[in-house]
Order: C-alpha cells, then structure tokens, then sequence
C-alpha cells in the first residue's frame, strides 16, 4: 500500500511539473513575438515527459504484481485504514491533473491549428496574388494583368 501512496505522490509532483510546462507552451504559443520561445519551451517539458514515462513504467510493473488492471482496484481490495484513505486521496488528485493535462492538451492543439491555418491562408495569399503592370499610366488605366505571380523569384 505504501508503494501506491509513493507512486500516486510522485505521479502528482510530475503531473504539475508537465502542467507548468505546458502552460508555458500555450503562453509561448499565444505571444505576439512570433513564436520565438516556443523550441525553448518544447525542450523546457521534455525532462518532465520523460520521467512521466519512468513512472508510468513504475506504475505498470506495480499493477503487474498486484495483478489488476488499475490502481483503483488495488486500492478496492484492501481495508479500510489511514494509509488507504491517503492513497484514495491522492488517487483523487492524481486523475484531477491528469484531466487537467488532457484539457491544455487540446487547447494548445487547438491554438497550434489555428496557427497552421493562418500560415497556409497567407501562402495561399501569397501564391494566389498576380503582379500587375501598374508602374506606368497607361497600364494602370488598362489594368491588364501579366500572368507572373506577385511573390516569384523572377519579379
């Protein structure tokens, strides 16, 4: 039971380590500085992901020799005491952050398409535009149009 109570706690302290981070990912995504500090945030959370990794290894094994499928199943079958009532606890929390991650998980996905829509609306822009002749008066009165695109390396 008290490796359960380790395991809850530890799963806890990384859970709102990678929260954190996270959150400094959307800050990061959200900035009007282009995205400048978003590789640094990224690089910021991996440490974090990879002992969320270790734990989850951790976790896994601990089921395996209790042989059930979840922690609430070894926290079921035993009695009721101090120690298990921390652990139910902690057990509470621990699925608080996860659903917490799950949430600015989406919502920094979200943020990200958003992104990539606006980048591919302004190479479509960008590709669509065609120069026109409107360097002398006449071919501004004729608008007539070449068929080079605005932004070809031959303009």
């Amino acid at each position: 039971m008290d490796e359960a109570v380790r395991l809850l706690r530890a799963q806890i302290l990384i859970s709102n380590k990678c929260l954190e981070k996270l959150k400094a990912i959307k800050a990061a995504i959200q900035a009007e500085n282009k995205g400048a500090n978003i590789a640094a945030a990224v690089q910021d959370i991996e440490p974090a992901l990879l002992e969320l990794g270790k734990l989850e290894k951790r976790k896994r094994d601990f089921l395996v020799k209790w042989k059930v499928s979840s922690v609430q199943a070894v926290l079921a079958g035993q009695p009721d005491s101090d120690t298990r009532e921390i652990a139910v606890h902690l057990l509470h929390r621990a699925q608080e952050f996860e659903e917490s991650l799950v949430r600015e998980v989406a919502a920094a996905r979200l943020l990200l398409e958003k992104g990539k829509k606006y980048v591919d609306f302004n190479i479509n822009v960008m590709t669509q535009t065609v120069a026109s002749d409107t360097y002398n008066q006449d071919a501004a009165e004729s608008e007539s149009r070449r068929g080079i695109k605005m932004f070809d390396s031959s303009v």
